[in-house]
């Protein structure tokens, strides 16, 4: 079989800064018949925090499927593989011109988003199969995870809420953006080992946030952008963000102490505190290009 991948920066304008994507697919877009174990053998060898396949294409409707691993396991959805993704998709559509409808058949569900691509950066919005909802699941006490993130007791802010729209994120919220940078990675064996983290604070400006996200279920010490926690958070924040208005703005700033600067725009609506839609959007900037010239074997035959 004859694949090539694509390497894309997302959530980022320029190269070299955001979350690199790998985006493996038949160069005459046909089938990509793999097992399982196959792709995530592959992206094992990227060694990104999302390597994901576009298994079929079909543009007469703009509907393509997509399966997205870590190193280590399958996910039913990511932010960044599908802002990566559809803003890829939208540099190779038959019409370049304008906004491209474009729908991602993720495991969780189709993924509606719009994208272009304008000389060297792409841009892409989804909106998730499911809003963010809050999940009943007991979090750490405040002392554990202040410890595991070497930071005070009094710099946590409020309750640790664990919201998903397809992945289960613990919220936890700072009481200063100047916290973030003060806060040690967790061990990934530690005292939070199997849990995803969203460190987030308000500020420095209205309307910005400030934020490190720890994945550690997934085997990551810490990701640069993280679509999915940034939509987890909209459910978090809608209660602070919405209580006098209807719509809010927000930038995230992830990334900037693990070098790779990175901002994730959502777009808020609802009122009284209650989310009643979300959409993520952000830039894309396309590094590199290569074929796979070996394939690894499957263990399922």
């Amino acid at each position: 079989m004859n694949l090539a991948y694509a390497v894309v920066d997302v959530f980022a304008n320029t190269a070299y800064a955001g979350n690199p994507l790998a985006i493996v697919y038949a160069p005459d877009e046909g089938v990509v018949q793999l097992a399982a174990d196959q792709m995530q053998a592959i992206a094992a060898e990227m060694n990104l925090s999302e390597t994901v396949f576009v298994t079929r294409w079909d543009w007469a409707v703009g509907q393509f499927a997509l399966r997205i691993f870590t190193p280590s396991k399958e996910l039913p959805f990511a932010g960044h593989p599908s802002i990566g993704t559809a803003a890829w998709l939208a540099r190779r559509a038959p019409d370049t011109s304008g906004l491209q409808p474009i729908t991602l058949m993720e495991a969780i569900g189709p993924i509606a988003c719009e994208a272009r691509w304008q000389g060297d950066v792409g841009h892409a919005t989804l909106t998730p199969a499911r809003l963010p909802q809050r999940l009943g699941e007991a979090a750490p006490a405040h002392d554990v995870v202040a410890a595991a993130l070497g930071l005070p007791v009094d710099a946590l802010s409020g309750a640790i809420e664990i919201w998903s729209s397809g992945l289960a994120v613990h919220c936890v919220a700072l009481d200063a953006p100047e916290r973030i940078a003060a806060i040690r990675p967790p061990a990934i064996n530690g005292a939070l080992q199997g849990l995803d983290l969203a460190c987030f604070a308000y500020g420095p400006g209205d309307d910005t946030v400030s934020a490190r996200v720890f994945p550690l279920a997934a085997g990551i010490v810490e990701d640069p952008a993280t679509g999915a926690a940034a939509v987890a958070l909209a459910g978090r924040m809608a209660k602070d963000l919405l209580t006098q208005r209807s719509e809010a703005r927000v930038c995230i700033h992830q990334g900037v102490d693990m070098g790779r600067p990175s901002e994730l725009r959502l777009h808020l609506r609802g009122g009284r505190g209650a989310l009643q839609a979300v959409q993520l959007s952000g830039d894309v900037v396309d590094v590199a290009e290569g074929r796979l010239l070996r394939l690894p074997s499957s263990r399922t035959g």
